[in-house]
């Protein structure tokens, strides 16, 4: 049994420093507290025994001479700071400072206390004043506060806690089991170390247990991040499928139907007999000139979509003001524009609700223009609680009533449906188109 011990002893503290380099290292790359302070809890853990068995591994005779006075000064202020480290592991590896703010402020309360106790034992030690009476019964204390952070840890329910909740049980049982076998070994024993090569086995079992859950949380945390990022990997293919796929439709649509008909009336230009009449030539042209500038609008919104620095809602704001300064110029239609931009503070909107809105705005204008017989057309654009909110306003006939949206009235639905959003129509005095977007 004694051989044992002492196998186990060097195993223990073997497995000790490898895992307290092995988290520094993974600190190092990481840069995760959690990582840091664990390997300081390692640390500690590996000075204690050292100093707590110097007669094992430094061969001094088990007495109370000078050389065991100067390791006892370490021995206890130690084992608190050794908690220090652990409580500050859990509060970082389990995120308490957002999933348990309570239970946060506590463990700070009690990493305090921790360390006060700490400098108190090293005084103590200093001036060889005897408190081990107060030291057990301290330590006993604390066991039930211990037991109510771990329930409270078991409450929260947080994401890998089990494998700290368990294991952080596992070094409760193992230190009481070690602090009473300690009172009782000194109370039997009157040589200070007589007990040494047994008493803290049970301790170390419960750090090695505790030491072997964490390394496992820490593998399924990293297999679950790898497994995160593969899947955030295969959404952004599926997105840049998905985008690729609109771009094709948008210039098949848009580009590709306009160049198709600019064809048509260029071969129908060429196929006027010389005797027709001038003005049918020049209907074919103007037609010409209003596809081709149809084909430029929508290349260009089709560029503006796709170029991420206008993805805030203050560029967004600014192109449709643009355009309705543009489109309303040298009409009877007074264009109008209200919104507040210093408001917005930099949301962002994606490419396609961008150039969603911006095509359904842009039939809205269309429609306003060619049906609703208005003099005054009114933009308004704002935030409320998280939503965007655009109103197209005009004192027209109601466009509505007359059903002179036709395909375009489904087309702005869909546009809209497609980001998620809400579209209303209403006819009251003009007619109101009211977008609703959640960002």
């Amino acid at each position: 049994m004694l051989e044992f011990n002492k196998y186990f002893i060097l195993f223990f503290e073997g497995i000790n420093i490898f895992m307290m380099l092995y988290f520094f290292i993974q600190y190092i790359i990481l840069q995760k507290k959690e990582f840091l302070f664990y390997g300081l809890y390692l640390l500690v853990l590996a000075l204690y025994y050292l100093i707590a068995l110097p007669d094992f591994f430094f061969t001094i005779e088990a007495n109370r001479t000078e050389t065991i006075f100067r390791f006892d000064l370490f021995k206890r202020p130690l084992q608190f700071m050794s908690s220090v480290f652990y409580s500050l592991f859990v509060m970082y590896y389990l995120r308490l400072k957002k999933t348990s703010q309570k239970l946060n402020s506590f463990l700070i309360i009690l990493i305090w206390f921790y360390g006060a106790c700490a400098f108190m034992c090293l005084l103590g030690n200093l001036f060889r004043i005897n408190y081990d009476s107060i030291y057990y019964l301290l330590s006993l204390l604390l066991f039930p506060i211990q037991i109510i952070i771990v329930v409270a840890l078991f409450r929260t329910r947080i994401k890998y806690s089990k494998f700290v909740i368990w294991g952080t049980l596992f070094v409760l049982i193992g230190s009481t089991y070690t602090l009473m076998l300690s009172i009782y070994l000194s109370k039997v024993y009157t040589e200070k170390y007589a007990q040494t090569d047994y008493s803290y086995l049970p301790v170390q079992v419960s750090i090695l247990v505790d030491i072997i859950l964490f390394s496992i949380a820490l593998q399924r945390k990293i297999a679950d991040v790898e497994k995160h990022l593969m899947n955030s990997a295969i959404q952004r293919q599926k997105a840049i499928t998905l985008e690729r796929e609109r771009i094709i439709a948008d210039l098949h649509d848009d580009v590709g139907g306009g160049l198709s008909s600019i064809r048509m009336m260029s071969d129908l230009m060429l196929n006027v007999p010389e005797n027709a009449a001038e003005n049918k030539t020049s209907v074919f042209a103007q037609k010409i000139s209003t596809t081709a500038k149809d084909i430029a609008q929508s290349m260009h919104t089709i560029i503006w979509s796709l170029n991420t620095e206008n993805d805030t809602i203050e560029n967004f704001v600014e192109y449709i003001r643009q355009h309705g300064v543009f489109f309303f110029e040298n009409t009877k239609i007074k264009f109008n524009f209200n919104t507040t931009p210093a408001l917005f503070n930099g949301i962002s909107l994606t490419g396609i609700q961008r150039k969603n809105l911006f095509l359904v705005a842009k039939e809205a204008f269309h429609n306003i223009l060619k049906h609703s017989g208005a003099d005054y057309v009114m933009v308004r654009i704002f935030l409320e609680e998280g939503h965007l909110m655009l109103f197209i306003e005009d004192n027209g006939t109601g466009i509505i009533t007359q059903n002179q949206f036709g395909n375009g009235l489904k087309n702005m639905q869909k546009r809209i449906n497609e980001i998620q959003g809400q579209i209303s129509f209403s006819t009251q005095n003009g007619t109101t188109i009211k977008i609703d977007l959640p960002l």
